[in-house]
């Protein structure tokens, strides 16, 4: 009798699983501003674009960096919460592909009234197992559309 754990299907189950923990511990942790957890999430450097949100081009990034930069950023917002849904996952052996819809809510304080803005568009993840378990090696947003005061998104960093 064949032990499940030699079952691919049991496999690719339990690997589907383990990037949708990483790719909801990506935006638990901005949310809940557990800055060890989300930097937990990333491989040390990573691709970043974010183009259709700010324009630019893509950047590679230590992981420690943008950690501060995001932790630095959302210093600036009341509140954030990053829903997501929609989840397509591709696995390819130590590689994987997540597709993720979000709908993300920032809310600040602009001259002494709240503000909000939601952004909705999709994230397309890339992933590597690692020893310690899947990480982000790639993370690219495309926005596509955003309602409310988009000034909550434009305010300095802290």
């Amino acid at each position: 009798m064949s032990d499940a754990s030699d079952d691919p299907r049991i496999a690719r189950l339990l690997d589907e699983r383990d990037v949708l923990d990483v790719v909801h511990r990506f935006a638990a942790g901005m949310d809940l501003r557990d800055w060890d957890a989300y930097r937990a999430v990333f491989a040390d450097e990573l691709i970043l674009d974010y183009t259709s949100y700010r324009g630019g081009e893509p950047v590679v990034v230590a992981a420690d960096a943008w950690v501060d930069r995001v932790r630095r950023r959302f210093a600036t917002m009341l509140a954030t919460q990053h829903s997501l849904t929609n989840h397509r996952i591709e696995l390819d052996g130590d590689e994987a592909r997540c597709l993720t819809y979000v709908e993300a809510m920032h809310v600040a304080e602009i001259d002494g009234v709240e503000q909000w803005c939601v952004v909705g568009g999709q994230y397309d993840d890339l992933l590597r197992r690692t020893p310690d378990g899947w990480r982000l090696t790639r993370k690219k947003l495309s926005v596509r559309w955003t309602i409310g005061d988009r000034r909550v998104l434009d305010l300095p960093q802290s």
